[in-house]
């Protein structure tokens, strides 16, 4: 760690990356991947805030995370700029099909993954909806980003151009995925596959030459090309004749929204989320978990039935899930905070041929369209579970968010309740013992890692062996009254969380 802070400061690393010297930012990043994170700390050296930071960790999760996300992607973030309400800025996938779709309904080839109990699916160039988290992230930075876009998005194309070593998470998920889906094009295989045909290990040197093209020319030109521009009409164009819905005009239609996210006290907590299922979720267990005593005699039993009826609430209205997610979140000395969460569903398997953009195959996910995608209309946005998370409290923000489809929410608020009422740092939060409860057609079962008391529950009981990437991966950044910062990253999920000095 300090070799990298001394890199971070020496002229190599000026000259490396075109950077003008400037006042760096002190700042924390935590997210799914060393690589991601410490591309957020190149943004805070060149003289970035926390917004800054968390362009380039994304953009920069989009090269290194493969599997987990892409630059194809849904993105749903809560920005916290310092002394300022938060905002909600929507990337999330749309309906395609402004261009007049003909042919199959969209939604993909239906597969079963291997994952779990088994997992069904859609994927292909019929399962692409129209991503929106380039045109979040360009939103964000347009708003509240010090550097240039081509500052920000740097980090990511060096990364893609030059090699980064290939992430534990990918190594775990690709190989239950990878052939059903990501052999389906040259293009994704290239993510997943050495070029003699074998699985890239943990810590491979993993480089992915088409991807850095196309990242340097959107540094140049701007995320416009990626829509409006010769970019999204050649991926456009590509997947309406091979069957799919999302064409140019879809691409060219596309913005990313901002507005009001939904709000909660808790705890002396000022709490701002998504207003999505999750979110609604979310504020309901937050405020049910913050009722119960710590240490009461049937504690764990009261957490359970809390989530328990939240969740059900939630299910009742729509089962939604989102599989392969990462989370980042930024905050700075000077109290800018923000979290996003990212995600391209399972992956649709589809790189354009030409490109090295991974695809989303949102609209295949069963699990998050139960009725299909006919339901929606071009241009409405597909429902989503992903809840990123801030809270303020006389001069402390956090910023905190999850990966991990329905456990998103369920996670979140067991971490919360060990920051704001066990009053614990935010990475002994994160790493304490998890349960969700999990939906059968027999009914509840609770699921827990080991260290979680279940006494008193009321439901069949399933202890994992070992902490797991199924309990979510949980990121958390922090700023205290007094400007000191505070993280947390999951090692469910290779997460980490990295600092400059102050």
């Amino acid at each position: 760690m300090h070799t990298f802070l001394r890199w971070l400061r020496s002229q190599r690393f000026i000259e490396q990356y075109g950077y003008a010297a400037r006042p760096m930012t002190h700042v924390l990043v935590s997210a799914g991947t060393q690589s991601a994170a410490q591309a957020g700390l190149v943004a805070a050296q060149a003289g970035g805030n926390a917004i800054d930071a968390l362009v380039a960790a994304v953009a920069a999760s989009w090269v290194c995370e493969p599997g987990m996300t892409a630059l194809g992607s849904a993105a749903i973030a809560v920005v916290g700029p310092a002394g300022e309400r938060p905002i909600l800025i929507d990337g999330l996938t749309a309906m395609p099909g402004l261009g007049g779709h003909v042919g199959d309904p969209p939604g993909g080839q239906r597969i079963t993954m291997p994952y779990g109990l088994g997992v069904q699916t859609g994927i292909g160039p019929g399962s692409v909806a129209v991503p929106g988290g380039l045109a979040a992230l360009d939103v964000m930075h347009r708003e509240w980003g010090a550097l240039s876009w081509a500052d920000v998005m740097s980090p990511a194309v060096k990364l893609a151009r030059d090699g980064f070593p290939y992430p534990r998470v990918s190594a775990t998920y690709l190989p239950i995925s990878g052939k059903i889906i990501y052999d389906l094009t040259e293009g994704s295989r290239a993510i997943w596959r050495r070029p003699d045909g074998t699985p890239f290990r943990i810590g491979d040197t993993t480089q992915l030459p088409d991807l850095a093209a196309d990242l340097e020319r959107i540094a140049i030109e701007g995320a416009d090309v990626f829509y409006a521009g010769p970019l999204g009409e050649k991926i456009g164009q590509w997947i309406v004749e091979h069957g799919g819905a999302c064409g140019p005009q879809d691409f060219a239609a596309y913005r990313a929204s901002q507005r009001e996210p939904i709000h909660c006290n808790e705890d002396g907590w000022d709490i701002s989320t998504s207003d999505t299922i999750g979110g609604a979720a979310l504020v309901e267990m937050l405020g049910g978990f913050s009722a119960v005593p710590l240490q009461s005699h049937d504690e764990s039993a009261q957490l359970v039935s809390v989530m328990d009826a939240a969740l059900s609430r939630r299910d009742d209205t729509l089962r939604r899930s989102s599989s392969s997610t990462t989370q980042i979140c930024v905050v700075d000395e000077h109290g800018n905070a923000c979290s996003m969460t990212t995600s391209t569903g399972y992956g649709s398997g589809v790189v354009v041929p030409g490109t090295g953009i991974m695809l989303n195959n949102m609209l295949g996910e069963l699990e998050l369209l139960p009725d299909g995608p006919g339901v929606l209309k071009p241009g409405e946005r597909l429902p989503t579970n992903m809840t990123p998370m801030i809270a303020t409290k006389e001069g402390s923000v956090v910023a905190l968010g999850a990966a991990g489809a329905d456990r998103i929410a369920p996670s979140m608020a067991q971490t919360w309740r060990g920051i704001a009422t066990r009053k614990e740092p935010a990475a002994v939060a994160i790493n304490s013992p998890r349960f969700h409860v999990r939906t059968t057609d027999d009914g509840p079962v609770l699921d827990y890692e080991p260290g979680f008391n279940p006494a008193g529950v009321d439901m069949p009981c399933n202890q994992f062996e070992a902490p797991h990437m199924y309990f979510g991966g949980v990121q958390a950044a922090m700023r205290t009254s007094d400007r000191m910062l505070d993280g947390g990253g999951d090692p469910r999920r290779g997460g980490i969380f990295l600092s400059t000095d102050p």
